[in-house]
């Protein structure tokens, strides 16, 4: 992560009643920091602490779907540490990648025999989730701006076997002047990092062929999605960005308007924004 964001990131930024310990897996912490400014910029907007712990390590995913099993443990004994203790401070654990809640939430109880795998899995959510939950509770701010936007929504894998339902789905519909298509084309094809390597590319592109077409040829501006595999997939074939839900909801709440420059920009095909 870059530097002024870790200074940002790495303890409480103020005291309130709810407390976030925000779990930053690989993609934002060396590909799209942005992304985790987006995350803690909108809690905090909604009055919201946010922390995260300088020890913690990546998910551990991808190890895990390689088959890398004692070196996925390590991973999960390592952070299972770090993040029950939170836990007991009173922090609950949100992540802005799919796979990673999906990790905390799931896997790691498969790998280590700690009852503080059940103290985390019980206290971690994805972000989207989160948010979604505070609306639900009438805790989410709703002072959005108006965006004139229409998107084009996939839903992961990773989010659809949370079984949590659609939150950044949701998130989205409740900016205003915003049109939401949703995208009911099964998997983008990246499936984790199965379409991330040389051998698996042209199936990948099989799999993911309907979705591909459809971001190609659908008549809104940009795409959106949770997962950062998925969100390659869709912009490979087409020159329109995908964009996190996250931070469409920080450009509508007005804390990163820089986040504009993203819903206008274009692309060559097979170049990701």
């Amino acid at each position: 992560m870059r530097r002024a964001s870790r200074r940002r990131l790495t303890r409480p930024t103020r005291r309130t009643d709810r407390k976030v310990l925000y779990f930053v897996d690989t993609y934002a912490n060396y590909h799209d920091p942005q992304l985790a400014e987006a995350l803690v910029a909108v809690l905090e907007h909604n009055g919201i602490a946010v922390y995260v712990p300088p020890g913690q390590w990546a998910s551990g995913m991808p190890l895990i779907a390689s088959g890398a099993i004692d070196e996925a443990r390590k991973v999960a004994t390592h952070n299972v540490a770090i993040l029950a203790e939170a836990v007991r401070q009173g922090y609950h654990i949100v992540s802005t990648e799919p796979a990673a809640a999906l990790c905390l939430g799931h896997e790691y109880a498969q790998l280590v025999a700690d009852e503080d795998v059940a103290l985390v899995a019980e206290n971690s959510s994805d972000a989207c989730a989160y948010l979604w939950k505070l609306h639900v509770e009438g805790q989410l701010r709703l002072d959005l701006k108006p965006l004139n936007l229409e998107v084009g929504y996939h839903q992961p894998c990773h989010q659809r076997a949370l079984q949590i339902g659609s939150p950044g789905e949701g998130l989205l519909r409740l900016i205003p002047g915003m049109t939401v298509h949703r995208l009911d084309h099964g998997c983008s094809g990246m499936a984790g990092i199965y379409g991330m390597k040389r051998a698996n590319y042209r199936n990948s592109l099989r799999a993911g062929w309907k979705l591909i077409s459809a971001v190609r040829g659908g008549r809104w501006q940009v795409g959106a999605t949770e997962c950062c595999t998925c969100k390659m997939q869709m912009e490979q074939g087409s020159t329109k960005p995908t964009i996190h839900p996250l931070k469409l909801l920080a450009l509508a709440y007005g804390v990163m308007p820089e986040i504009s420059k993203l819903v206008s920009a274009r692309a060559r095909e097979l170049v990701t924004t």
